[in-house]
């Protein structure tokens, strides 16, 4: 994978009231999946983020 080159990730998240949500976001890195959910939704706490892989349609 090249460094511009993004992967789906699927971020778990949970709200002040104990709700846990889950979305998926195309990211470069974790980190980076990580950051896009904390600056869209500033008060939650991340719990989990999981790489989505990928599969080759011809193998």
């Amino acid at each position: 994978m090249t460094n511009n080159e993004q992967t789906e990730y699927t971020v778990e998240y949970e709200d002040r009231y104990g709700v846990v949500y889950y979305r998926n976001v195309q990211a470069t890195d974790i980190a980076e999946a990580k950051a896009r959910i904390q600056q869209m939704l500033p008060d939650v706490t991340i719990r989990a983020v999981t790489s989505i892989p990928t599969i080759d349609a011809n193998p």
